[in-house]
């Protein structure tokens, strides 16, 4: 596929999960929290308790020592993952308020501790997000805060990234976002120290869906993108593409099916070949009364 632009200046269960995508601030930090919600509004909705996962590797056999559940409060308010494999256990609680928005998150294994706050305006856009991470097994803390702006129209218009360093001083990236007519963010500038260090361009497809994540890559000198997405009728999510960062340009594919009430049925991992590396298959168990 190939990119034009006006301004040329501008990661086996493990790897079922997202991988770390740089920058994408956009993204990370708003688009895929929407998704987020989406998944867990569709749970209320359709009145579902638990949610427990299966991990099948390519032999069609079940990963016996991977298991993942979620469990939702009656009131919806709260979330309960639970994952544990032979290695670790890691136990997450998502507090959502009575609209269905994400208020916080606080993960907990042993020796580590990560807890992020987000703060939302009378409009109901982000505007702060704060992450604090703790590992007393290495003495080592991480704090990192976003502050958000927008505009008028509730359009993210700038972001400050500021990161708390080891001898307490405060280190900031600014990122400014470009917008197009019909209010979709388009373009993201990294600013360090006010010189422009890198850029992401998003592009969306009819239905305002977004369907590609672009930046420079300095490997192949060219405009690559990072995440490429495809979508059914009813806007879910039914294929993910993520380039590995590899000796060449390929990606690891995520393809999805759901339910007809929306739920998501399975997860399956192809290799850059398209060859069947895993899945993750979903049950739930729906309140009767």
């Amino acid at each position: 596929m190939g990119y034009q632009h006006s301004k040329i200046w501008h990661g086996l269960i493990l790897t079922m999960f997202i991988l770390p995508a740089q920058a994408q601030y956009y993204y990370n930090d708003l688009i895929a929290l929407k998704q987020w919600e989406r998944k867990v509004q569709t749970y209320r909705k359709e009145q579902v308790i638990l949610i427990q996962e299966t991990a099948i590797l390519p032999t069609g056999e079940k990963q016996t020592d991977y298991k993942q559940s979620h469990i939702l409060s009656r009131s919806g308010d709260t979330l309960l993952k639970n994952r544990s494999t032979t290695e670790f256990d890691i136990k997450t609680t998502y507090v959502f308020n009575s609209t269905g928005t994400l208020e916080s998150e606080t993960e907990i294994q042993p020796g580590m501790y990560t807890r992020i706050v987000y703060k939302r305006d009378v409009n109901g856009n982000v505007v702060r997000i704060e992450n604090t991470h703790l590992d007393s097994l290495v003495d080592f803390k991480d704090h990192e805060i976003h502050e958000w702006r927008y505009n008028t129209k509730n359009q993210p218009t700038q972001l400050w990234r500021i990161v708390e360093q080891f001898d307490g001083k405060f280190d900031t990236t600014t990122i400014h976002f470009l917008v197009d007519t019909n209010g979709l963010v388009t373009e993201e500038q990294i600013y360090k120290k006010k010189t422009l260090t890198n850029f992401i361009y998003y592009y969306y497809d009819e239905r305002d869906n977004l369907t590609d994540i672009v930046r420079y890559n300095d490997k192949w000198k060219r405009l690559l993108p990072d995440q490429l997405f495809e979508y059914d009728d009813n806007g879910n999510i039914i294929q993910r593409m993520q380039l590995t960062g590899s000796r060449d340009v390929s990606y690891l594919i995520w393809r999805y099916g759901y339910g007809e009430n929306g739920l998501l049925k399975e997860e399956a991992l192809f290799n850059n070949k398209k060859e069947h590396t895993g899945s993750i298959r979903y049950a739930y168990q729906i309140r009767t009364r």
